[in-house]
């Protein structure tokens, strides 16, 4: 148990591995969006899939920030 808290050491690196994972899945379906974007016939379906794309990488930056935020919060409480 880490000091000071009701989780286990293990419990927050966890957390921010399945984050982190999550991050991943984001940005492959952001690349997965745009790729559907230049394959589409319209400009409607291309503005649609872009549109996609952008949130699944804002997503997946905010994914990556929380893990680092775990992770970093973990190794201050270790020090």
């Amino acid at each position: 148990m880490q000091p000071n808290t009701n989780e286990p050491t293990g419990e927050r690196h966890d957390e921010a591995s399945a984050a982190r994972t999550r991050a991943i899945k984001a940005r492959e379906r952001a690349l997965a969006a745009r790729q559907a974007a230049e394959h589409a016939t319209t400009e409607y379906a291309r503005r649609a899939h872009q549109r996609a794309a952008d949130v699944h990488g804002q997503l997946a930056l905010s994914h990556e920030d929380f893990a680092r935020t775990l992770r970093s919060s973990g190794d201050a409480e270790s020090a």
